[in-house]
């Protein structure tokens, strides 16, 4: 049986509690399988993940183009303290990607 998603139901990813370059891909690939017709936002949860090299960063930022290109909306949820946030500020992408600091605010931003 399969999921539906009713239009304006948003679509939680949670990811891995690290994301390196052994699983970067894999969090490209669960990002991109959410992205499905009729899914208008897809939230990216990373409230736990405690490490995120620059392949993860990478995935994130293909994830948010791929997005971009097929009208999908594309938050993360990141908490402002810890190693994830940081690498995205010191690299500037957080400027690029929606970021939230919680899941709920994520979820309930307009």
């Amino acid at each position: 049986m399969s999921e539906q998603v009713t239009e304006g139901t948003p679509v939680i990813v949670v990811l891995p509690a690290e994301i390196d370059v052994t699983n970067s891909e894999q969090v490209f690939g669960k990002l991109s399988a959410a992205m499905t017709p009729g899914v208008s936002l897809v939230i990216a949860d990373l409230t736990t993940t405690v490490f995120c090299d620059t392949s993860g960063v990478r995935a994130m930022v293909y994830a948010h183009e791929q997005a971009g290109d097929g009208g999908v909306e594309l938050r993360f949820a990141i908490p402002v303290t810890g190693s994830v946030r940081r690498v995205l500020e010191l690299t500037g992408i957080i400027r690029l990607l929606q970021v939230y600091p919680s899941l709920g605010e994520a979820t309930d931003a307009r």
